[in-house]
């Protein structure tokens, strides 16, 4: 119970050096060492902020390729940024409040799955509150191929997972978008697409259409 109490005042401190972080240089300088990592600066006028929350994956445990949510992170955060469109990681417990600490204007939710192509499945449990709206992805076009080319460039990419995947695997990519003020830009969505052969990426796809379908929808909100 002690060691919650003071989880929680710590957590409470850091929101609160956060928020003043935006502003005093002193405070993102404290802020930096304690979590170890940079604060985001100060948003550009004319720019729209994407907050992406860590993707939550279920894979199984047979499943070899290590820190997918890392590799998906990477490849959401090439796949969705564009002119004028910017991203920035949310890594709290709370990304919708971290997503306003920040100076987002949307956040971008999602979560793999794998099915054994065996049968079984790497994970049954979905996002909570994403419904399934599920269909099969008839192909991204020309976005497939630059999200990969582009993300070939990081240590480790939604691509580099393929090397996991098996024949018959099936894999479907959930996700919302919202905006910091509890608009829904686009609902719960669910795709899924299943390797035809060992190796094959099945996953970059999705992630490409989903980014496509979100920045098409995104207008840079009006100021308060």
């Amino acid at each position: 119970m002690y060691k919650t109490v003071l989880a929680y005042i710590a957590l409470i401190f850091v929101v609160a050096i956060s928020a003043s972080a935006q502003s005093d240089p002193l405070q993102q300088q404290i802020l930096q060492a304690m979590t170890g990592k940079t604060p985001v600066p100060e948003k550009k006028p004319g720019v729209i902020r994407i907050g992406i929350s860590m993707p939550a994956t279920e894979m199984g445990k047979d499943f070899t390729m290590a820190d997918t949510p890392m590799a998906v992170m990477n490849t959401l955060q090439i796949a969705l940024t564009e002119d004028k469109i910017e991203t920035v990681v949310l890594d709290s417990a709370l990304p919708e409040k971290e997503a306003k600490l920040k100076q987002c204007d949307y956040v971008f939710v999602s979560k793999v799955t794998r099915k054994k192509g065996g049968g079984g499945f790497g994970g049954m449990m979905g996002l909570g509150m994403l419904a399934a709206g599920a269909g099969m992805i008839p192909g991204a076009g020309g976005i497939v191929g630059s999200v990969a080319a582009s993300a070939a460039s990081t240590a480790i990419s939604a691509a580099t997972l393929s090397g996991g995947f098996k024949s018959k695997d099936e894999v479907t990519f959930e996700y919302r978008v919202s905006g910091v003020d509890g608009s829904v830009l686009i609902p719960s969505t669910s795709t899924k697409q299943k390797a035809k052969k060992d190796g094959e990426d099945v996953l970059t796809p999705q992630i490409a259409t989903a980014a496509k379908a979100t920045v098409e929808k995104m207008t840079l909100p009006k100021a308060q």
